[in-house]
């Protein structure tokens, strides 16, 4: 089973493709887009423009983001009341 995740080229919304098939109609749930995919490209069928499938394919990024080690070392945290 092949499952992309894409943008929908209208507004953006993240579209699940379960399934990818040659003339497979794809609508987002969102705006309510209709496309059609085709020969790797998706044809938006609202405006007849058409999009690489790589175009719209959703990048998967880090859920906090990338950090080096040496940004967060034990000396950087303040752990409660400092001894004098």
């Amino acid at each position: 089973m092949v499952v992309k995740l894409i943008r929908c080229p209208s507004c953006g919304e993240e579209i699940v493709l379960e399934d990818l098939f040659d003339e497979m109609e794809i609508q987002c749930k969102l705006c309510g887009s209709s496309m059609v995919y085709s020969d790797g490209k998706i044809l938006l069928l609202d405006t007849n423009e058409e999009f690489e499938l790589e175009e719209l394919k959703e990048e998967e990024e880090e859920e906090f983001g990338e950090f080096e080690e040496e940004e967060f070392e034990d000396e950087d945290y303040y752990y409660g009341e400092e001894e004098y």
